[in-house]
């Protein structure tokens, strides 16, 4: 980087900052920059926002107070969408920038590059809910010693892949609620009750990580927090597996087991799918126990609420959800 506080910048040093030294408005990693941020990115980065204000330049030609402007001011939002105002480096539409400004005010502009580009996925608040509509899905097993399970499955379906990357990347989550009813009153109709709506409750889904489940007690066999968005793929991957903390020692094989998955890669720019699966499946082995005697029927109820990212520095690039 050539320029120096109180210097004067070039249009070299100005590309890097805005596009990582492309001079064609290409997205590029490669060094840190605004518009991989900012804009459509790749991957785990991108806000799909306007990157009109830091259109590259052309070689050798003069950065004008308005295009440094512009470059400052793109980056003080996405600095505010990730920290909040207060991690701006100034304010203002045009940062008080005019024709004849040095540089000397924001000798900072290259570590804040650095920091947007580190925190890329945080966010400093969040947007709307669209709260979705409970489906239900009815357990209904026999008396019967024999191995029962049922299994179903729920989606979140994204417009595109990219609506899909804006969502997450700018710090948009999946949260899911689970509750049930018991239908006959029987023991362990109430356990599958608890082991579902209290013991696992519910579970989210963000960026890079998850929170397996929002209840308490049951016994965990295995969870993942790792199962965001960024680490689905098209195969269902365990988030959890969660036996029945029941007092009645009859019932403490009941099983629920939460798998997630995707449609697969469906855009160019390096999403994992624009339609998330959960899969669930209530499960209990053979019973060996003489005091089994309880038909189950149950009524499991999956909502599905989509948390927006914030529009106070972003525009809306990620549209709607579709629960199902």
């Amino acid at each position: 980087m050539s320029y120096s506080t109180g210097g004067t910048i070039q249009a070299n040093d100005y590309n890097n900052l805005a596009w990582g030294g492309n001079t064609t408005n290409t997205y590029s990693g490669t060094i840190n920059n605004i518009a991989m941020v900012w804009g459509t990115g790749i991957g785990y980065k991108g806000y799909g926002q306007d990157v009109s204000a830091i259109s590259a330049l052309t070689a050798s030609t003069t950065v004008t107070a308005t295009q440094w402007a512009g470059l400052v001011y793109t980056l003080n939002k996405t600095l505010a969408h990730q920290g909040g105002s207060g991690t701006q480096l100034a304010s203002g539409s045009n940062i008080g920038i005019v024709a004849g400004a040095t540089i000397a005010a924001f000798a900072n502009v290259s570590s804040g590059v650095t920091s947007i580009n580190s925190t890329a996925n945080a966010a400093s608040a969040s947007g709307t809910t669209t709260t979705g509509t409970g489906l239900n899905t009815t357990i209904s097993w026999p008396n019967s010693s024999s191995a029962q399970s049922t299994n179903w499955t729920r989606t979140a379906t994204f417009a595109s892949a990219d609506q899909a990357r804006y969502f997450f990347n700018a710090g948009g989550y999946i949260s899911v609620v689970l509750t049930a009813t018991n239908l006959n009153a029987t023991s362990r109709s109430g356990d599958i009750v608890t082991i579902f709506q209290t013991n696992a409750a519910g579970f989210v889904v963000r960026n890079a990580n998850c929170t397996p489940r929002t209840g308490t007690s049951g016994t965990v066999v295995s969870s993942s927090s790792a199962l965001g968005y960024w680490g689905l793929t098209s195969v269902n991957q365990i988030m959890l597996d969660l036996k029945s903390g029941s007092a009645t020692y009859t019932y403490t094989n009941d099983e629920l087991l939460i798998n997630l998955k995707t449609n697969g890669v469906q855009g160019a720019n390096g999403d994992v799918g624009t339609v998330i699966t959960f899969d669930f499946t209530l499960q209990a082995p053979i019973q060996s126990n003489s005091n089994f005697n309880d038909v189950v029927s149950v009524t499991a109820t999956v909502r599905i609420d989509a948390v927006f990212p914030e529009t106070t520095y972003l525009a809306n690039s990620w549209g709607a959800v579709t629960m199902a």
